[in-house]
């Protein structure tokens, strides 16, 4: 007989939550996840400069080698770039940090702003396999930020879903396997960015819902500007949009991450019709103007409000 367990901790600057159901000792498994996940931080983090990224970013114009994981992350972000025109572009850091966002988000307070120069190509990123070498750009710098969190978040899922149905919510990044007893999938609450209720109920399971925005992650710098992370490669400046916050449901979390930046990018009707032709992506978007748009295929997903919710 399964039983349930939970396990809830900070890590990769976010609240980590996790849910399994299994009839092994299901403590036994969760406890080593906050070990796991610092690990994963110490090799992905942009904020630490003791990190395997922050190494790489010092060197660029090198060809440096690099784990596995980071390698793994690298050309994740590479293909991202592919697949969305260059809308995603993993080299924008050194532009984050010209808009303020030098530090983790709970920290950046009235930054000043320095100048904002262009976006290195992503095309320049340069990946070795058999040596598992990286190469970017001179005057470059990654960010893996979202991307790394959905892709940790799968990670972790796999592992656990080996023994139960498992749930396991990085900062909004959610991962499923399998259902809950008695449920056809894990109920997912997606929250209104406008007064923090829920705006619906999702059953969801063996798929990554990820939810990203404008709503949380913004600041005003020192002379009064309003600035957000999602950056415009084309510019080097927080996206101009109409939309406040995308939900992507996807089977895998890294690409679910590089698509809501696009759709972001492109606008609520351009982005969506976009995402339209994408395998099996769904996806809700809520304008700034408080307007709820979603593909056709999402609809379906939307049940009555329910207990054991999750939320984004």
């Amino acid at each position: 007989m399964s039983s349930p367990y939970y396990s809830e901790f900070r890590a990769m600057g976010c609240r980590v939550e996790v849910q399994l159901e299994t009839d092994m000792d299901g403590d036994a498994l969760m406890k080593n996840l906050p070990t796991q996940l610092e690990q994963y931080e110490s090799i992905l983090s942009r904020f630490r400069s003791s990190s395997e990224l922050s190494h790489l970013n010092r060197h660029a114009g090198e060809w440096i080698q690099v784990s596995d994981i980071l390698f793994e992350m690298i050309k994740h972000a590479k293909h991202g770039a592919r697949r969305t025109d260059g809308l995603y572009n993993p080299l924008v850091l050194n532009q984050m940090i010209a808009n303020g966002y030098r530090d983790s988000f709970e920290n950046v307070h009235n930054p000043v702003v320095t100048d904002i120069h262009s976006v290195q190509r992503w095309q320049d990123i340069g990946l070795r396999p058999i040596t598992n070498e990286v190469y970017i750009p001179v005057g470059s710098a990654v960010d893996l930020g979202g991307i790394a969190k959905g892709w940790v978040a799968g990670q972790i899922a796999k592992q656990l879903a080996q023994v139960g149905a498992c749930l396991v919510n990085i900062g909004g990044d959610i991962t499923m396997s399998g259902a809950p007893s008695g449920q056809l999938g894990w109920q997912i609450e997606i929250d209104d960015p406008f007064t923090g209720n829920a705006l619906m109920t999702l059953s969801l399971k063996n798929t990554t819902i990820i939810t990203s925005g404008i709503d949380y992650r913004k600041w005003t710098t020192a002379d009064g500007a309003n600035r957000h992370h999602i950056i415009d490669p084309n510019t080097g400046y927080p996206a101009e949009t109409d939309i406040l916050t995308v939900t992507i449901i996807h089977p895998h979390a890294a690409t679910a991450e590089v698509f809501a930046k696009a759709v972001m990018l492109k606008g609520s009707v351009e982005g969506l019709a976009w995402l339209q032709s994408r395998w099996r992506t769904k996806a809700l978007v809520v304008r700034q103007d408080g307007c709820v748009m979603a593909t056709t295929n999402f609809q379906s997903l939307v049940t009555p409000n329910l207990e054991s919710k999750s939320s984004l």
